[in-house]
């Protein structure tokens, strides 16, 4: 059974939203390799939905929160 991020979120397997969030942070902050991955959109889409988390998980919509899955799985995948 795959318990890796890619492998979850290609099987359309739940991932625990603090995972997420840290993979983002961490791809913001110094994935320079998988940040350049993202298209401009994408990358602007996670900057402002990371802006929000001060204000806690409630700040952050649900259509953000699959943005954000969305955005993670495709600087996750392993060259």
């Amino acid at each position: 059974m795959p318990s890796s991020l890619p492998a979850l979120l290609a099987r359309g397997r739940a991932v625990p939203w603090v995972t997420v969030v840290t993979v983002a942070t961490q791809v913001a902050r110094e994935g320079k390799k998988r940040w350049d991955r993202l298209s401009k959109r994408d990358q602007q889409d996670l900057m402002r939905i990371l802006k929000k988390l001060p204000g806690g998980p409630n700040a952050v919509t649900a259509a953000d929160r699959a943005t954000l899955r969305r955005i993670v799985g495709k600087t996750v995948s392993f060259d």
